[in-house]
């Protein structure tokens, strides 16, 4: 079963492309002149999207350069501590609404202190792969469409992404 599953995996990317051509061209679509200017247009909105990240990373870099993170953990340390949330998982649900890439690194770090298979580890992996990151959807998707006015989008996505650790933190004191 293994193997079938395998050779599908291996084989499901290049089989999409395949489709997609081979549909085209029965259709006399110009199948790579529409390629090429997707390209252009991923080029542009990358480009578009560059200041908004680099602002992104610049923040982030601020934050724990300046040492705000050591004090967040510190002020909200006793409230996490009476909702059960381990002292170890703090840094990460700090930083996880903010940047994906540094919330890596941090369960990493939380993986070598206490262990793949321990509780910390569990929900750490849980929560990076259950918890979006909230501030950096809100910065490229406001910054590079028209709509400027937040409404709910911010307390939407933190209310979703406390659900995200809550359930976490449930599902592996569960299991």
């Amino acid at each position: 079963m293994t193997a079938i599953l395998s050779s599908i995996s291996l084989l499901f990317i290049p089989g999409i492309f395949t489709i997609v051509i081979v549909y085209g061209l029965l259709r006399k679509a110009p199948v790579y002149d529409q390629f090429v200017a997707g390209a252009k247009d991923g080029l542009r909105t990358a480009v578009d999207i560059l200041p908004f990240i680099l602002a992104i990373f610049v923040a982030i870099e601020a934050l724990s350069v300046s040492g705000a993170m050591e004090f967040l953990e510190g002020l909200l340390g006793p409230a996490f501590e009476f909702l059960g949330i381990p002292r170890e998982l703090f840094p990460l649900i700090l930083l996880r609404p903010v940047s994906g890439s540094g919330s890596l690194v941090l369960v990493s770090e939380v993986m070598e202190a206490c262990g793949a298979d321990s509780f910390v580890g569990r929900a750490a992996s849980v929560m990076v792969g259950s918890c979006e990151t909230v501030f950096y959807v809100l910065a490229l998707y406001f910054g590079v469409t028209a709509v400027k006015r937040m409404r709910h989008s911010f307390a939407a996505g933190m209310i979703g992404y406390a659900a995200g650790i809550y359930g976490a933190l449930f599902l592996c004191r569960w299991m």
